[in-house]
């Protein structure tokens, strides 16, 4: 079990690093001719890389935290207590934002959810899923980071000439 839930998350960080990766492309379409950003787009692409980032923190933290704890059940209920901390504090962190939209806000709130959800490890109901209930988490910040990603590369329709 050790073995597939560590490679299991090890995918997740690769995917993560990919999203990563993206942020040069982002970088060369949103400077424009003036090298400037809007305050708006310097938070989403902010946003994207730091979930890229806190993804792959959360794919390997469970591997540090085994070699000290060595039982995989603790160790993941320790890492999903930390994933669950981080998310909300996060969320909530992120709303607070002069730039973040209602409809962020909103979405946000779903991120609490998930926030939430990494507690329910320590209920009957989370017991034999805390991979399941983990990778949620982990899932969260590869999926806002795509999100934000698509927001900052998307051209508004303002912006194309019919020529």
């Amino acid at each position: 079990m050790l073995t597939d839930a560590f490679d299991t998350l090890l995918a997740l960080a690769e995917v993560a690093v990919a999203l990563a990766g993206f942020s040069a492309i982002v970088v060369v379409l949103k400077r424009g001719s003036e090298g400037k950003w809007q305050t708006r787009h310097a938070d989403q692409f902010h946003g994207m890389v730091i979930h890229a980032i806190f993804a792959v923190v959360f794919c390997l933290l469970p591997n540090f935290l085994n070699f000290v704890i060595q039982d995989v059940v603790t160790t993941l209920h320790v890492a999903c207590a930390v994933l669950g901390v981080q998310i909300i504090a996060h969320a909530v962190g992120v709303m607070t934002f002069e730039t973040t939209s209602a409809a962020s806000k909103m979405t946000l709130g779903f991120g609490l959810l998930v926030g939430l959800a990494q507690f329910t490890v320590f209920t009957t109901w989370g017991v034999m899923r805390e991979l399941d209930i983990y990778s949620l988490g982990i899932m969260w910040h590869i999926l806002q980071a795509g999100v934000l990603f698509v927001m900052l590369v998307w051209i508004p329709k303002s912006d194309i000439t019919h020529e």
